[in-house]
């Protein structure tokens, strides 16, 4: 897709708790730019509970995965540039779907440029209980599982299109564990986490108008996962299979698949 206007998005940063705001524009580079950078040539880190892209000063903006999955699902892959300020993206509805749907309102198609991989390519945990692998496909297909207590074990198997991941994943929420909550705003995360942006997961599940679907959980690692997948920089054609993932090794797959 091409973007045709300018968006503008404002509110508190999900672990901040800060006021930021992102502007996405349209731009003549060939590829998608944060603040004029390219973001394949970003440094990644995604240790603390999000996605963070790392500037060659030092600098870094927090959260990133949800405004990157919304342009990476619905084919934003180049000429956009994402200012932010205030250091993190805005959490906004702790999903992808609104800035969606500011999005498709200032579209036209254009061509894209996809990637294809010849061989595997697998990262993991140290103790390889969780992983997460691309294999050479014609087009993006996610094979998704995730266990957590109270959740249980969930399993996704998503084939992607534009209209399929809005339709199925934009609109899928973050969530944190009720027992997690203290530790994260001890540690400067989280504090702009509220139930209109996120879901609480403990005894009783907390969530504004109920789950949106049964497995709301695993669509939304789903969702995590295409942004992150963004730093390749383009579409990649894969199979990819996550078990039991997040950010830290989403990155790191992106890492090796940048070098493919």
């Amino acid at each position: 897709m091409k973007l045709t206007g300018k968006i503008i998005m404002r509110g508190q940063g999900l672990h901040s708790g800060q006021e930021c705001e992102h502007t996405i524009e349209p731009c003549d580079s060939p590829e998608v730019l944060m603040n004029g950078q390219p973001l394949r040539k970003l440094s990644l880190s995604g240790t603390n509970r999000g996605s963070d892209y790392i500037f060659p000063d030092g600098s870094r903006v927090r959260t990133c995965e949800h405004v990157l999955s919304a342009l990476s699902g619905l084919g934003f892959w180049s000429g956009v540039n994402i200012t932010v300020n205030g250091g993190e993206m805005p959490a906004l509805d702790g999903c992808s779907n609104t800035l969606c749907g500011e999005l498709m309102k200032n579209c036209e198609p254009s061509s894209i440029i996809t990637k294809n991989i010849s061989a595997p390519v697998i990262v993991s945990s140290d103790d390889r209980k969780r992983f997460v692998a691309a294999f050479p496909a014609d087009t993006l297909h996610i094979t998704y599982t995730v266990e957590y207590k109270y959740i249980g074990t969930q399993i996704i198997d998503y084939g992607h299109s534009h209209e399929k991941y809005f339709a199925e994943i934009s609109g899928a929420r973050t969530f944190a564990m009720l027992s997690d909550i203290e530790y994260l705003r001890s540690h400067g995360m989280a504090l702009g986490g509220n139930l209109d942006n996120a879901i609480v997961v403990g005894e009783k599940i907390q969530a504004a108008g109920g789950l949106r679907w049964p497995d709301e959980f695993v669509r939304h690692k789903v969702l995590d996962l295409m942004g992150d997948l963004a730093a390749v920089g383009c579409p990649v054609n894969a199979h990819i299979i996550a078990v039991r993932a997040g950010h830290e090794l989403h990155l790191k797959l992106a890492e090796k698949l940048r070098g493919e």
